[in-house]
């Protein structure tokens, strides 16, 4: 089996320097498409048998973007964004300079924010929800390449599942449509690449 985890393209909360978690709903902005169109064109979707997009607007527009509109793309709901709780849509520099031992050094809101926002979606449940997503790929398209359209903090946990038992801090967050690739064989996964950009913006 293969699969690739894309990003969304960038959003305006992208922009802003805001967290944008799963009750946050944004469309891609103008970047955001020229991004996953210039990333799309560099891309042959057609050769995956299976494509996967989380139902929130960011991740389903860039997939619709990518794959030309093809009408079969399986929307789940265990791909949506980490829930942020109270947090969701707050610039990460105010939640920095109230609850700095909630944000790491990366910039990146970090295990301990439940403290201050405790409607939020815990590590350890974002862990377990992106261990099920995946073992349910592996059991039902053994021999196949997948393509799934995601968020973030999803991607990072993804990774950290397989590799570091759920621990995200050696993870960056990927860019706008970046890319992350796993091989299994006998249902053993490897990371081919991490972070994987397919275009590169004109600077004006």
């Amino acid at each position: 089996m293969e699969i690739i985890f894309v990003r969304h393209g960038q959003t305006d909360l992208n922009r802003s320097g805001c967290i944008q978690g799963s009750s946050t709903n944004e469309i891609l902005n103008g970047v955001g498409r020229e991004e996953a169109e210039k990333a799309g064109s560099n891309f042959n979707s057609k050769k995956f048998d299976v494509i996967y997009s989380s139902p929130l607007k960011r991740a389903l527009e860039t997939a619709e973007i990518f794959t030309h509109d093809r009408n079969d793309i399986i929307i789940d709901d265990r791909l949506k964004e980490i829930d942020f709780g109270e947090w969701d849509g707050q610039p990460v520099a105010k939640i920095e300079k109230k609850y700095p031992d909630a944000i790491d050094s990366w910039g990146q809101v970090g295990q301990s924010y439940i403290k201050y926002a405790p409607n939020g979606e815990t590590f350890e449940e974002l862990n377990q929800r992106c261990g099920q997503f995946l073992r349910d790929m592996v059991d039902r398209y053994p021999n196949s390449k997948i393509l799934v359209f995601c968020h973030g903090t999803l991607i990072r946990m993804m990774a950290a599942h397989y590799l570091t038992n759920g621990n995200m801090n050696n993870f960056e967050t990927i860019r706008n449509c970046a890319l992350v690739k796993f091989n299994y064989h006998n249902r053993s996964p490897r990371m081919v690449y991490y972070n994987k950009v397919l275009y590169e913006l004109t600077k004006e």
